[in-house]
């Protein structure tokens, strides 16, 4: 510890304490005057006072100089560095940030609770000139509490945290810390991090650069998991004609921590109602599946839950998921395929053969459609046929508002040039393969939806197909090519228009021109490229918490599990209103068009139009995610050590100004000349009464007291 002073002029002053001494030296002792007629016949004799150099007082000789002493060692403005030096925090005051995670396991066992004790430890030890931010984050990080030194409202902040539903991301919160202390004007930086600092939380690429002089106290809170048992997946697999479906729900459960091998019940709940339960025997650390007996799916909107009972961590305790009745994609096929070809044979074989998404499919044989045609069909498919203007004007009207357009050239098909700019490419002459060998598919586009199922290994395999006869295709500039041949030249090509999609195919779909119909990948392609047509492809049984859904976008509609947008009445004009799983209700105006709710909990959402009550309103399904529930942890000094910048010496901001404002700043938190004036005026109302005391005494004056 050391003793430092603002104004070290002001000891010079000290030397004012020779005024006591002389005080107690140069005084005389008060004597009797006698009187007498005449000192004229008396001779003069010198006297001096031996004693008058003695200090007669010693103990209030020590009080003046004592309270004098301390008066001019306040005016010098003393300060204690010791602390400042043992905190870090040369520099002055300080930047603080709390991060505080928020995510599910937070909720397991007392890390909230600990958590929410750092934070107001660190508050509480906030300096009056401190500045401190509160960022709660999970997935994403939320600044509560910015840049202020107001204790009240940063432990209102604190106070009004609760564990979410989302997963440790600790990229955006430290973030978030960054921005904050690069825009501070303070010389100290400190950044605490309160977290249970799960290892999926931190991958090392989140680029954060905190300021130079930044010190990073993490505060790891997690405890060990002594049991936790959840519902990592769900699946479903429905069988049966549309109005009949049967539905299969199997669950994978998982079992962490624990000691000895346990039975534990795993239920169906079908539209809040149990179904089915099962029994499951796990080992600690062990995982096992169930598989309930198939139901049937009726009605529009079901809701279904798997869970197991209860602990100490509930928020992967279930999963949930919606499910209607699949409604039959329509698909109207305009075939003028000449003679005895049949185009369209094989397309409707394949289509009426889907066990998961059901087809309707519709031929038309020389007969071009026309607007009115148009609205009844989701997936427009035209075989070797000549469009003029109108059809063609109508075709792009209907994939503007989200129809699919398959438009195969053939050997007579052709597009109006006035609407070329609606194809992804423009069909040229028809060229000849060869009748032995033929083209082959030489690279296909697997990140495109129409070949994910084909990415994998043992997935099928496109190079037995041959081609023998393809019309050339010119792709214009917004094309996106899925498909080319062994030479390069474009097989398959798609151009998005609004919210439906036009594709090409150089060849057929028959047995005519090639044979992709006689080989065990074309039943699958043929399912996929009509599924994606149609905007089914993506349709999914639950969301994820932290999604964002646009309720007015008939394609997130459809990926939600609901049919079509006018089924639950979303797509009319005026306010929405959603219920979430907690209760509370969210109005869901219409902001450019769009309607976003926001899956902030794990559960059910229930939205219907403001003011009405329909009988099966349209449900939204949200799930954790599970890797948050992984037990595995990071060290807490290797995020300090990826984080905290290589030099903690605080950068001077302004040249000597900083440091200036640093020491004056330092002294002005401790004010320690404050108590140092109360104890020399104390010392100096001791110092009037020991002294009136002295002199009544000497003078033989009685106490007041007596």
């Amino acid at each position: 510890m050391s003793l430092s002073f603002l104004v070290p002029l002001f000891l010079l002053g000290l030397a004012g304490l020779i005024v006591p001494l002389l005080v107690h030296m140069t005084r005389r002792r008060r004597r009797r005057v006698v009187a007498f007629p005449s000192l004229m016949f008396l001779q003069r004799i010198p006297f001096e006072e031996q004693r008058r150099h003695r200090i007669r007082n010693w103990f209030l000789f020590l009080v003046r100089a004592l309270a004098l002493a301390l008066i001019v060692v306040a005016f010098a403005r003393p300060f204690v560095t010791e602390g400042d030096a043992a905190s870090g925090t040369a520099g002055g005051p300080e930047e603080v940030v709390i991060l505080l995670d928020r995510s599910y396991s937070m909720a397991y066992g007392a890390r909230w609770s600990r958590a929410v004790a750092a934070a107001h430890e660190a508050i509480d030890a906030l300096g009056p000139l401190d500045r401190l931010s509160v960022v709660a984050f999970s997935e994403d990080a939320r600044v509560l509490a910015r840049s202020t030194s107001d204790r009240a409202r940063l432990s209102a902040a604190v106070d009004t945290l609760r564990p979410g539903w989302g997963v440790t991301r600790l990229g955006p919160a430290l973030k978030a810390a960054q921005t904050i202390l690069e825009t501070s004007d303070l010389p100290g930086c400190r950044v605490m991090i309160a977290s249970d600092f799960q290892r999926n939380g931190w991958s090392g690429g989140e680029d954060v650069s905190l300021p130079p002089g930044t010190v990073v106290a993490p505060v790891a809170v997690g405890d060990p998991v002594s049991e936790n048992l959840q519902v990592s997946l769900v699946t479903l697999s429905r069988q049966g004609p549309p109005g009949r479906e049967r539905v299969t729900v199997a669950a994978r459960v998982v079992r962490i921590g624990g000691h000895d091998a346990r039975v534990a019940p795993v239920t169906l709940e079908v539209d809040g109602q149990e179904v089915q339960t099962r029994q499951i025997r796990l080992a600690p650390g062990a995982a096992g599946g169930v598989r309930f007996a198939p139901f049937t799916l009726s009605r529009p909107h079901t809701r279904g839950s798997v869970r197991v009972p209860p602990d100490a961590l509930p928020a992967d305790d279930a999963r949930y998921f919606t499910l209607s009745p699949e409604a039959a994609v329509s698909v109207l096929v305009v075939d003028r395929s000449a003679g005895q070809r049949q185009g369209s044979l094989y397309l409707e074989r394949a289509l009426a053969i889907s066990r998961q998404v059901p087809f309707d499919v519709h031929v038309r044989r020389n007969a071009l459609p026309t607007a009115d045609d148009l609205s009844a069909y989701d997936v427009i498919i035209l075989d070797d046929v000549r469009l003029d203007g109108p059809g063609a004007a109508a075709l792009e009207t209907f994939a503007r508002r989200g129809g699919g357009v398959l438009f195969m050239p053939g050997e007579r098909g052709s597009w109006p040039p006035s609407a070329a700019s609606s194809l992804p490419a423009r069909p040229g002459p028809v060229e000849d393969r060869g009748e032995d060998l033929g083209s082959r598919l030489g690279r296909l586009d697997y990140d495109h939806p129409v070949f994910e199922i084909f990415a994998g290994p043992h997935s099928g395999d496109f190079a037995g197909a041959r081609f023998y006869r393809v019309r050339a295709l010119r792709t214009t500039d917004s094309a996106r090519v899925l498909a080319r041949f062994d030479d390069g030249s474009v097989a398959l090509a798609e151009h998005r228009i609004g919210r439906g999609v036009v594709m090409i195919w150089a060849s057929t779909l028959d047995a005519y021109w090639n044979d992709l119909a006689l080989q065990p990948v074309y039943l699958p392609f043929i399912h996929s490229l009509v599924g994606y047509l149609s905007g089914r492809t993506a349709a999914l049984p639950w969301l994820s918490v932290g999604q964002v859904v646009d309720l007015a976008d008939g394609d997130a509609l459809a990926r939600a599990g609901l049919a079509s947008p006018r089924a639950a009445g979303l797509d009319a004009p005026g306010a929405l209103v959603a219920l979430t799983p907690s209760g509370r209700s969210i109005p869901l105006g219409t902001v450019d068009g769009a309607r976003y709710l926001t899956l902030e909990e794990a559960g059910f959402y229930t939205v219907r139009r403001a003011g009405s009550i329909p009988a099966r309103p349209f449900v939204l399904a949200a799930n954790v995610d599970v890797t948050e529930s992984d037990t595995a942890r990071m060290d807490p000094l290797e995020l300090v050590a990826q984080v905290a910048p290589r030099d903690r010496v605080v950068e001077p901001r302004a040249g000597n100004d900083a440091q200036r404002l640093s020491t004056e700043d330092r002294e002005r938190r401790q004010s320690l000349w404050r108590w140092i004036l109360l104890g020399a005026f104390g010392l100096l109302l001791l110092e009037t009464v020991i002294s009136n005391r002295a002199s009544r005494r000497r003078a033989g004056i009685p106490p007041l007291s007596a």
